[in-house]
């Protein structure tokens, strides 16, 4: 009887982690970038080559993508807050 309990409070407590885990990454502080979170988010990012990426935007700012590597000359894409989509380029700035 004993294991049964612990085995469903262990499930329960798990299931409970698991389902507040999403809640984490929409308090206005992940950018994601290929599933990467980018802490330090301060001035011209290079991303590396030029090459199509999965930016996942659960901040308060608009990032903008370029394919440029120092963030210069046309973007390539602009991410509204709390958005995501897929965009190529090599650097992006945090506004």
């Amino acid at each position: 009887m004993r294991r049964s309990v612990r085995a469903v409070f262990w499930s329960l407590s798990v299931a409970a982690v698991c389902a507040a885990a999403p809640l984490a990454t929409a308090d206005g502080c992940g950018l994601f970038v290929d599933g990467v979170n980018y802490t330090d988010r301060n001035g011209c990012v290079l991303l590396g080559e030029d090459a199509p990426r999965a930016f996942q935007n659960d901040t308060d700012s608009v990032v903008t993508i370029y394919a440029d590597a120092t963030c210069g000359g046309i973007s390539t894409g602009v991410l509204s807050p709390h958005d995501s989509g897929t965009y190529t380029g090599k650097s992006m700035i945090i506004s």
